[in-house]
């Protein structure tokens, strides 16, 4: 009797589930979907559906690789994110679930025409769905690494987030002087791990996202400590930052913007209800 996709995912999911994978359900649903080129939605209606032996051959592969915790996005390519598919490759940070709500934040406060700068921008991610739910007139994206640099590019360019321009170089260094207290969004998910935690990690994170793009230094604090002493330097008058953060200093790094002089600073919740972001407005 020929295999069929409902026997292949259950065999996959008890797979991933013995190599302690957090989803294994979830993650052998998108496996076998982009395998066998089906929306997961349609996957789930087409389960007697026969898998043919190429299909099967590349799905064991792939879940032999997923199953010694090699990020899934890495295996399928891309990460949906809000209405986007973004390109996904070793060596870039890969986007969280949850960083698709600092992206809303931020496109809920551009003013129409308004000017947006996103330090670290890893995939563009973040920039390409600012650039492409608002109608920023600017979005300058930065990293200092190289291939990060070239990712977002591209994700941008076949995204159509035609406001997006990214530079390389760290934080702000590479923004044009011309917006140096012009900046109505300053938004960032910087590296907020602090040096003690790195092992503690999910290995998908610890041995595949860049160290560059995860770890802060010693407390967890010092890029974001960075970008808020920026903060009072590029924002315009009545100019946010926005900043995601470990939830265990989220309080803490709103404390610190409002020492820094910023005004309403307030850590916000993730949809799971843990404070991940800080929120801060430069005093008009």
């Amino acid at each position: 009797m020929p295999e069929t996709l409902g026997t292949a995912l259950a065999a996959l999911t008890a797979r991933l589930d013995e190599a302690g994978v957090p989803s294994p359900r979830t993650d052998a649903e998108l496996l076998l979907a982009h395998v066998v080129g089906l929306p997961r939605t349609a996957l789930k209606l087409d389960l007697n559906r026969p898998l043919d032996e190429a299909s099967r051959w590349r799905l064991e592969a792939l879940g032999a690789r997923r199953a010694r915790r090699e990020p899934l996005q890495h295996l399928t390519g891309s990460v949906g994110f809000r209405h986007l598919d973004i390109l996904v490759r070793p060596g870039v940070f890969i986007p969280r679930p949850e960083t698709e709500m600092l992206a809303g934040l931020a496109v809920d406060l551009i003013p129409p025409g308004g000017i947006v700068v996103e330090p670290g921008t890893g995939t563009g991610a973040i920039a390409c769905a600012i650039a492409t739910e608002a109608q920023p007139s600017q979005v300058i994206a930065t990293d200092l690494s190289p291939d990060a640099v070239a990712l977002a590019r591209e994700n941008a360019l076949r995204t159509g987030a035609v406001a997006v321009q990214v530079a390389q170089g760290d934080l702000l260094d590479a923004v044009p002087e011309t917006l140096r207290g012009a900046v109505d969004v300053l938004v960032s998910n910087p590296p907020y791990v602090a040096e003690a935690e790195v092992e503690a990690l999910e290995p998908e994170v610890r041995d595949h996202d860049p160290r560059l793009a995860l770890v802060s230094g010693p407390t967890g604090h010092e890029v974001s400590d960075l970008l808020i002493a920026l903060a009072g330097e590029w924002l315009a008058p009545g100019g946010w930052l926005l900043l995601e953060v470990a939830d265990t200093r989220a309080h803490e790094c709103a404390r610190r913007a409002t020492i820094a002089g910023l005004a309403d600073a307030e850590a916000l919740e993730d949809l799971t209800g843990r404070p991940r972001f800080v929120r801060a407005r430069l005093p008009r």
